[in-house]
């Protein structure tokens, strides 16, 4: 017979490996290809040293004259803090009891819960890097209320269906924990619940965040190449040598525009990038220039199965949440996902992974991992933006790849 301390047996010995194993794999190239490392943890913070510039110590001279004077590297440390990401599972105590009879009864639960908290994990932890960590989701333009309100935004490629979100007003929130029913990224628009919105009117404005997360979420992407003038506790005025490369188009995209981007960013940091991401639009626009100028079109394969386009060798790899209209050449070996513990299970005061909610006959199980994005050489990475579109029409990042849940890209 099946007990709760069975199946948190199960849960410890058999569920998080192969937890991990999809979480730490199948998310996306990019996340694929950042290493992760808790040997910078100090205390609730990792302390990540930079070096920029070269050693300032070389010279030459006679043979009597005096020798260089010691010119040590110039360096600094980047306090990163940790951030809290949880998964969270339920399993009914009807549902155990049930099947505390049939082991594949209990284990089907168990498969079909885990199944979908990974899958969105892998989404979410996609969608983080390519945010700021403030956590906003998008921003209200219209609001059509009916049996299955319609909420329309500036853009939908951050949302997905069954999300919880919160709506923000002036700072305050006004509603939590909206249900997400649908979304249509091609017209951005979010349909929820109209029991689950209330009398709540959704205005022209109001900003968009995953339930409880404001402010609270993985500092990816765009806070390295943001405007503001710290980067985790440094001051990018008094040290420049930490600046990413950063230059605006501001014109269609052309191979020899991205090769004198690279040459640049391969210049200012003294390393090659090794990646180059886009979201799919952005993509189909470098491919259509291979078309045109009747170039060579080869594909690479990379660790996790993914396929994607090459240029000169360096995989331009399509990310659903990456923004149009801009390209990142990165050098993926100085960036790292610092981490206090991989994924494990958050237990209670007695060991126990499933754990009754209170005054409900619910059981729950909460995966748990705390880490932050760094980037250790920021000069190493390069954004081109500007990119304009040919054709002069919008489209969403997300509508033709899936490269958040892992598997092949063409």
């Amino acid at each position: 017979m099946l007990s709760v301390e069975s199946i948190d047996s199960v849960l410890k010995s058999y569920y998080l490996d192969a937890i991990c194993a999809s979480l730490n794999s199948g998310v996306s190239p990019l996340y694929q290809a950042i290493e992760r490392s808790a040997a910078e943890i100090r205390g609730k913070e990792a302390v990540v040293p930079t070096m920029f510039g070269i050693c300032g110590g070389l010279g030459t001279t006679d043979e009597t004259g005096e020798l260089p004077d010691a010119g040590e590297c110039m360096r600094t440390s980047f306090q990163v803090p940790l951030k809290n990401i949880y998964g969270v599972i339920d399993v009914s105590d009807k549902a155990l009891r049930a099947s505390r009879d049939n082991a594949s009864g209990i284990v089907g639960i168990l498969n079909n819960e885990i199944r979908a908290m990974v899958r969105s994990a892998r989404f979410n932890l996609n969608r983080m890097l390519w945010m700021d960590g403030e956590g906003l989701l998008a921003t209200v333009s219209s609001y059509k209320n009916g049996s299955m309100p319609e909420i329309t935004v500036d853009d939908a490629r951050m949302l997905a269906g069954g999300m919880r979100i919160d709506i923000y007003r002036s700072g305050t929130a006004v509603a939590t924990g909206i249900r997400v029913h649908d979304v249509d990224q091609e017209n951005n628009i979010v349909v929820i619940a109209y029991d689950e919105i209330g009398t709540v009117t959704p205005t022209s404005g109001d900003k968009l965040y995953v339930q409880k997360s404001k402010g609270n979420e993985v500092q990816g992407l765009p806070y390295l190449f943001g405007d503001d003038t710290e980067y985790y506790g440094v001051n990018k005025q008094a040290f420049p040598g930490i600046k990413p490369v950063s230059k605006s188009l501001g014109e269609e995209l052309t191979v020899d525009a991205m090769q004198e981007f690279y040459d640049l960013t391969a210049l200012r940091a003294g390393v090659d990038p090794d990646m180059i991401v886009c979201s799919p639009k952005t993509r189909r626009q470098y491919l259509k220039q291979l078309e045109l100028n009747r170039r060579n079109i080869d594909y690479l394969n990379l660790d996790g199965g993914f396929k994607t386009l090459s240029f000169n060798g360096v995989p331009v790899v399509a990310e659903r949440f990456a923004p149009d209209g801009e390209m990142y050449f990165l050098h993926t070996p100085s960036m790292k996902l610092v981490e206090l513990n991989d994924w494990e299970w958050l237990e209670g005061d007695n060991g126990s992974i499933l754990n009754q909610l209170d005054r409900k006959a619910v059981y729950t199980a909460t995966l748990v991992k705390y880490a932050n994005f760094v980037a250790t050489f920021p000069r190493a990475e390069g954004r081109l933006y500007g990119i304009t579109d040919p054709q002069g029409s919008s489209s969403t990042s997300g509508s033709d790849s899936d490269s958040g849940t892992g598997g092949s890209q063409g």
